[in-house]
């Protein structure tokens, strides 16, 4: 399992498909060890090929342990934890662990780029 940036998430643990249509509605992904199987709705699958499943994506689950900097380009800690809508990729937020201090809670508005790290649109609070 890839993410549409190449990046590999897992492996497939299931296929769910439509009982009279036999399409695919989603696929669950083993990402490993200690870490929760996810569901990916067929919307987010890319490609089907023999060597595995590419998705059109890239997970909002993926930035756990990413860095997040102010507008500034001020570190604020790492990503510890993403909520999200239901089992959608759509972002609510992402908890923070600020560097010994309070985990602080980013609402998905706040955030102004993703990439390897997440940038935020405002100054931090220290």
């Amino acid at each position: 399992m890839l993410t549409s940036d190449g990046k590999k998430i897992g492996k497939v643990k299931s296929v769910h498909m439509h009982p009279k249509d036999l399409t695919i509605e989603g696929i669950v992904i083993d990402p490993g060890m200690f870490e929760a199987y996810q569901y990916m709705g067929a919307g987010y699958i890319g490609s089907v090929t023999d060597e595995g499943v590419v998705l059109n994506i890239h997970p909002v689950t993926e930035y756990v342990g990413m860095k997040v900097f102010d507008y500034s380009g001020k570190e604020i800690g790492k990503v510890k934890e993403v909520n999200r809508s239901k089992q959608t990729n759509t972002l609510l937020s992402i908890l923070v662990d600020h560097r010994g201090k309070e985990d602080v809670l980013v609402r998905a508005d706040y955030i102004a780029v993703t990439g390897n790290n997440i940038m935020l649109k405002e100054p931090f609070p220290s």
